[in-house]
């Protein structure tokens, strides 16, 4: 549960729920080893690494690409201007995931930090409002895949870390 004052924006309860769903991604990856992560998947292809990866280019195409409309944005599951289903190659590893989740993250943040939620983006007509509302929707759907993965991977389940006097 997000921790807030009783008074908040809608930016920061947007941006609250948005990093609530990162971190329970990255805690979703805690302890998971590559070879347990690559022993589960589903006969689609879904999978640990290409989940982490797919929910990065999302966050990139929509914020930095369509909404800011920077160029030269690396996205490798784009289809004619949609997001495909997650991939990411076989010798990632869920470290080098890790990292570049976060720093995808980071460089997105600076993106939303520059605008207001009334503002429509660059190559799509949505606000930046209806794209944060899009990417929690988003990242909590995979969030739930992960949970399925993770326990099939290595039996690991909850729905958020325990307290720190509960560990």
């Amino acid at each position: 549960m997000i921790n807030a004052p009783d008074v908040v924006s809608d930016r920061d309860v947007l941006l609250g729920y948005l990093q609530r769903q990162r971190d329970l991604v990255l805690w979703k990856l805690d302890g998971l080893r590559d070879s347990e992560a690559r022993s589960v998947g589903t006969r689609t292809g879904l999978t640990i690494h290409g989940i982490v990866r797919h929910l990065m280019d999302v966050e990139r195409s929509w914020l930095r690409r369509w909404f800011a409309g920077q160029q030269g944005v690396p996205v490798a599951g784009i289809n004619e201007g949609y997001v495909v289903e997650p991939r990411a190659p076989g010798d990632t590893s869920l470290a080098d995931l890790r990292a570049a989740y976060i720093q995808e993250s980071r460089r997105c943040d600076r993106v939303v930090a520059d605008h207001s939620l009334d503002d429509t983006g660059a190559s799509v007509a949505h606000t930046l409002r209806w794209i944060l509302h899009h990417l929690i929707e988003e990242t909590a759907r995979h969030l739930g895949h992960l949970d399925l993965l993770r326990e099939l991977a290595d039996g690991q389940t909850g729905e958020e870390p325990a307290p720190a006097s509960q560990t």
